[in-house]
């Protein structure tokens, strides 16, 4: 993976061609599908565990994680951008 978080946006081929795109549209369908499950079952666990007496939804929308937790966020969070981005410019990534 590239250093440089601009590199995005210099790809070796023209991103998104017209070829692209049916599997572009596919993509983003199983993304939002995925999503949407995924948001379900955070609801589902929020539930579960409110009916057990343990509330955990004030606390996480207030949760503010420590340094070290942060920065495994974020190093989380641009792994992800990078794989979709190489995705998108032809570059995949063998996933994690």
């Amino acid at each position: 993976m590239n250093n440089n978080p601009r590199s995005f946006n210099q790809p070796n081929r023209p991103t998104l061609t017209a070829d692209d795109m049916p599997g572009v549209g596919q993509a983003v369908l199983t993304l939002t599908h995925e999503l949407y499950v995924l948001i379900d079952r955070v609801a589902a666990l929020e539930a579960v565990l409110k009916r057990h007496g343990l509330n955990v939804g004030e606390e996480i929308e207030s949760f503010k994680p420590d340094a070290e937790q942060q920065e495994r966020l974020n190093e989380r969070g641009r792994a992800l951008v990078a794989r979709v981005t190489n995705a998108l410019a032809g570059k995949l990534d063998p996933i994690p």
